[in-house]
């Protein structure tokens, strides 16, 4: 695959942080991330806790 930022070369890698982890493809020149679409972030458990408070915050 090839960036769309630097027509670099991507790789698909995985990212793990406390609260979540993801796949997606990163460029090896300019550090480009495009999360993949079959795991996004929305999918995760952490950030349907934020967006639940963003919802509450809003009433």
């Amino acid at each position: 695959m090839k960036c769309p930022r630097c027509q670099g070369l991507m790789v698909c890698q995985a990212f793990f942080d406390h609260f979540m982890n993801f796949e997606a493809w990163k460029c090896l020149n300019c550090g480009n991330i495009i999360a993949r679409r079959e795991k996004t972030l929305e999918h995760d458990v952490f950030s349907l806790f934020e967006q639940q408070q963003k919802i509450k915050q809003k009433r």
